[in-house]
């Protein structure tokens, strides 16, 4: 049974069935969100590998770079 805002009306005698569905609802709706490890861990499986994985180019320029130095850069 969902949990239903309306329930226990105001002023009505203490149901105990009606609150155990009323919490037992709760308590689904509350396992069932979300958490911040789950969206940490949804985010690093579906994203791409850190850019510090990336080898840097075996490349010495000068200052300033020749022609045939940029023309590597290009080329990678």
């Amino acid at each position: 049974m969902p949990f239903d805002p309306t329930k226990p009306a105001n002023n009505s005698p203490i149901n105990s069935p009606e609150l155990r569905s009323q919490f037992t609802s709760l308590k689904a709706e509350i396992d069932d969100r979300v958490t911040g490890n789950n969206l940490i861990d949804y985010v690093g499986d579906n994203t791409a590998a850190p850019v510090g994985a990336v080898a840097p180019l075996a490349l010495i320029a000068s200052n300033p770079p020749t022609q045939t130095q940029l023309q590597q850069v290009i080329d990678k």
